[in-house]
């Protein structure tokens, strides 16, 4: 079992707990042991079957180590279970919309609201009108939070995504078929409809491969293509096709459908024709991508810019080198133990210094995001400290001093200006209040960003995919006001984020807005977020130098310096 898995086995429990009304202060502890647990480095299964007492591990208790063990050897637990039975199934759905928390899902229980599809119904029949706790802002922000969470219906994170494409990717090679990414996650579509692989195989023998694939659901029969599955909750297709037009079929199925259009008329145009099995012509057919591309007098164009008519006249002018993950040099988004983080300042640092990074910043949470930890000026100085061992033990790497530091309603900030003064690099967020008109988040935001001692806009828009919507905005105010105040934006790598969106940064490329790459990482594995939001970064149509991270650290300190004098 792995530590995600049994970190959400944890989290389910402290939302069952908080449902039946256990003590809030167990809760809390049971849901930062969840969060512990998904972040951690080493595995935690392979750990207690090895005869590891987690019980002495502190934070954890008798209770949880109790808990894990259960799990890990049995796949459940005889607590979980008694939970289960006493909170209705759906209850827990109901608590993780945004604007609803534990005392608003028990009242919807009372009333006989205990799912997600009834809560729908309630809304849609006015049954909240009146309910003490449910006024207009509130009910707004329950129906916005149900159509996030119907967006990501049937569908997957790219994060999620990409594990079961790789799962499943692996098990077929290893019976020696030859497979292509296609569709979305090609694309690196933020939300993946189903997962499409391109497999040089029968589709006897392709269906015969996926019956083995280990925890796979198969809703299509022996030799039907494509072979359809479900692996942790991911739709993917597996398409047979000859060897030879892979490619050529991974072409077609990447689309989009309008991108396809367009790439129709200019073959007709020359006389060719454009199939799913590659451009056919009277000298015959071409299936390799760089081929049908070269034919149609245009150059190889990356998946991720593929939308529509617009993408191959801009490739007729000219295509630019898009920024790539190899062209990043340092991550300026991070948490620690000190805040939120499940790993050290020290483990952190080795393992950016592991990927190859020049520099980092730490940045972990002011005090006003409510996250256990959040540093105030005396716990900054005293990180400080910590720091500056850390970097005497790694000169390779330079270490910035930094904060995420909250924007709070009217524009100010949580941490005076004589403590930023003496951070490196000071990243500002709205993590709260997200209930206030277009204009007046706006305003907040760009007062934010005129303190001086700001550098990066952290997750300008707050959404988290699935769960809640962007607040409201005027992105391209916000980014005028980037623009001219020398602050750059961030484009979150964290899967739940990507913020900015494909959008926002192709606003950026326009206006000259410069942009910083990050992972938002908390915990060692996350740093790897970076690679989402290169991803996005190349989807906005953006180029290394326009990216802050890609410059050497002389660079970026100037950088840096720039507002301060």
């Amino acid at each position: 079992m792995t530590n995600a898995q049994l970190g959400g086995f944890v989290a389910e429990l402290a939302d069952l707990m908080a449902l039946d009304g256990a003590d809030r202060r167990r809760v809390s502890h049971y849901r930062r042991a969840a969060t512990v647990i998904r972040r951690f480095d080493h595995s935690l299964a392979a750990l207690i079957e090895g005869g590891t007492d987690l019980s002495r591990v502190p934070g954890v208790g008798k209770g949880l180590a109790a808990f894990l063990g259960d799990l890990v050897r049995g796949g459940t637990s005889p607590r979980l279970e008694r939970y289960r039975e006493r909170v209705p199934a759906g209850l827990p759905g109901v608590l993780r919309l945004d604007g609803v928390g534990v005392t608003k899902a028990r009242a919807l229980w009372a009333a006989g609201i205990d799912s997600v599809e009834k809560l729908g119904e309630a809304l849609a029949n006015g049954e909240l009108r009146g309910m003490h706790g449910f006024g207009p802002a509130v009910v707004g922000r329950v129906r916005r939070g149900l159509a996030e969470m119907a967006a990501l219906s049937e569908k997957a994170l790219l994060s999620q995504a990409d594990r079961v494409a790789g799962a499943v990717a692996e098990h077929l090679r290893g019976g020696a078929v030859v497979v292509e990414v296609a569709g979305d996650l090609r694309r690196r579509v933020e939300i993946v409809g189903v997962v499409d692989l391109v497999c040089a195989a029968e589709a006897e023998d392709l269906w015969a491969e996926a019956v083995a694939i280990e925890r796979a659901s198969l809703s299509s029969g022996r030799g039907t293509n494509p072979v359809e599955l479900s692996l942790d909750g991911v739709r993917s297709r597996l398409w047979a096709v000859p060897h030879g037009v892979t490619g050529a079929v991974a072409h077609h199925l990447t689309g989009p459908p309008a991108y396809l259009g367009a790439l129709g008329d200019r073959a007709r145009g020359k006389g060719l024709e454009l199939t799913p099995a590659g451009l056919r012509g009277t000298d015959g057919e071409s299936t390799a991508e760089d081929a049908i591309y070269a034919a149609l007098g245009l150059p190889w164009i990356p998946p991720e810019v593929r939308e529509d008519a617009a993408t191959l006249a801009r490739a007729d002018r000219g295509l630019p080198r898009l920024v790539e993950r190899g062209d990043i040099k340092g991550d300026l988004h991070m948490h620690t133990t000190w805040s939120d983080g499940a790993a050290t300042v020290r483990r952190m640092v080795q393992a950016a210094a592991a990927r190859g990074y020049r520099y980092v910043a730490i940045t972990d949470h002011s005090p006003s995001t409510g996250v256990v930890g959040g540093l105030d000026a005396a716990r900054l100085r005293a990180q400080a400290a910590e720091i500056a061992q850390v970097q005497e033990d790694h000169p390779d790497i330079r270490i910035l001093r930094g904060c995420e530091v909250d924007i709070l309603p009217d524009g100010s900030l949580d941490l005076d200006d004589d403590i930023l003064s003496e951070l490196d690099v000071v990243l500002a967020s709205v993590h709260s209040v997200f209930d206030m008109t277009e204009t007046r988040m706006t305003d907040r935001i760009i007062r934010a960003m005129e303190n001086p001692f700001v550098d990066i806009l952290g997750h300008p828009t707050g959404r988290k995919l699935g769960r809640r919507g962007p607040y409201p905005v005027d992105v391209r105010e916000i980014l005028r006001a980037a623009r001219r105040l020398d602050v750059a934006v961030e484009v979150n790598g964290s899967p739940r984020r990507l913020d900015l969106d494909q959008r926002g940064l192709s606003l950026c490329e326009e206006l000259g807005v410069r942009v910083v790459v990050s992972s938002d990482a908390h915990s060692v594995t996350r740093l790897d977020n970076v690679n989402y939001g290169v991803d996005q970064a190349r989807r906005g149509w953006l180029q290394s130098d326009q990216i802050v991270n890609t410059g050497t650290l002389d660079e970026v300190s100037r950088w840096i310096g720039r507002r301060r004098g």
